[in-house]
């Protein structure tokens, strides 16, 4: 086996003869140090451009995805989200009636069209307005009034009146609720008015029942009553009859009835309705005769009074006379010195 030893001393020395024979390295000159760093930098740049051009590219191609990510979803959402739902239809229109969900789509709506969830209402200083739901219930504005559509089972009454004509048909499951400053309001099968104020609201009640409620409390209130509610809580009570002038323009506001191949008591249980009366036949064979007669022709234009003589005057019943809450019906006696005809 061979061991090799160091020995730096000589090694040392060896080395440092050899750098005395060889001698000092040579500096390169000006001229050639000058094209060495120019090459170098030029290189550098193009790295730099290279890597500034890769950036872009990356960036680009970052863009263009978030942008195509945004366009579909404004697609999706276009073209895929729930349309609104439908609210009522229009019934009625004397002037105008505004309606849509936003300032751009505000337009005046016609008899016939719809109304939908999210939707604003006004009627202005001369006009009113009706619209009509499937089960039958109808929502009659008055004058300078404006409401939200919240849900199709709820609205929110910024300012003027609406009525409600809920008949015994309508779903008392999805009762209309009327939401104001002071309170909400909820029918119970009914005939009622809620008229906002800016410091209350107030609800007349013509037939039926109501709920008023409050964050707190909740009342209820009988036909015949009206129902003043502040917006601090405060709930007073006074009396207003089912025939008074008051209920006018509801009448005034309400969709035509077309008696055309109806029968005379259905036009006369209208009348009474909307009139806040009752019908009372003298006797069954005048209650049958009502049924049995169908009627032709239109009442357009003409108020509840005229139409009514109007119409009983093409049949062999009218009226007698009765109290004021009340519409009597009886069979017209037959004249005598009238001769009949001879049937053979």
């Amino acid at each position: 086996m061979t061991t090799v030893r160091d020995e730096p001393e000589s090694n040392d020395a060896s080395i440092e003869a050899l750098l005395r024979e060889v001698g000092a390295r040579d500096e390169p000159s000006a001229a050639a140090a000058a094209e060495v760093m120019s090459a170098v930098h030029a290189e550098w740049l193009n790295i730099v451009q290279q890597r500034r051009r890769q950036q872009r590219a990356v960036a680009w191609r970052v863009a263009a995805g978030v942008a195509l990510a945004v366009g579909a979803t404004s697609f999706a959402y276009r073209f895929m989200a729930p349309a609104p739902a439908q609210f009522a239809s229009v019934s009625y229109v004397d002037g105008h009636l505004l309606a849509g969900s936003d300032d751009s789509n505000v337009a005046a709506r016609e008899i016939g069209q719809f109304i939908l969830v999210g939707d604003n209402m006004q009627t202005d200083a001369q006009s009113r307005a009706a619209v009509s739901f499937p089960d039958g219930l109808s929502l009659r504005l008055d004058r300078n009034t404006q409401l939200t559509v919240d849900a199709t089972d709820r609205i929110s009454l910024a300012a003027g009146a609406v009525y409600i004509d809920a008949p015994p048909s309508a779903d008392s499951a999805n009762a209309l609720t009327i939401e104001t400053i002071a309170g909400s309001v909820q029918h119970v099968g009914t005939q009622y008015e809620v008229r906002t104020h800016a410091n209350a609201m107030v609800v007349s009640i013509r037939e039926g029942r109501v709920r008023v409620m409050t964050p707190s409390t909740s009342d209820t209130g009988e036909a015949g009553q009206v129902l003043h509610l502040t917006n601090s809580g405060e709930l007073t009570r006074s009396t207003l009859d089912a025939t008074d002038p008051h209920w006018q323009w509801a009448m005034q506001a309400a969709p035509e009835f077309d008696i055309d191949n109806q029968s005379l008591a259905s036009f006369l249980q209208w009348i009474a309705r909307e009139t806040g009366r009752h019908v009372v036949y003298s006797t069954p064979q005048a209650e049958a005769a009502a049924q049995a007669v169908k009627l032709r022709g239109s009442i357009a234009g003409l108020d509840a009074d005229v139409a009514l003589t109007t119409v009983l005057a093409t049949t062999q019943l009218r009226r007698y006379q009765t109290n004021s809450s009340e519409i009597g019906i009886e069979l017209a006696p037959i004249d005598s010195s009238v001769p009949t005809r001879q049937t053979h």
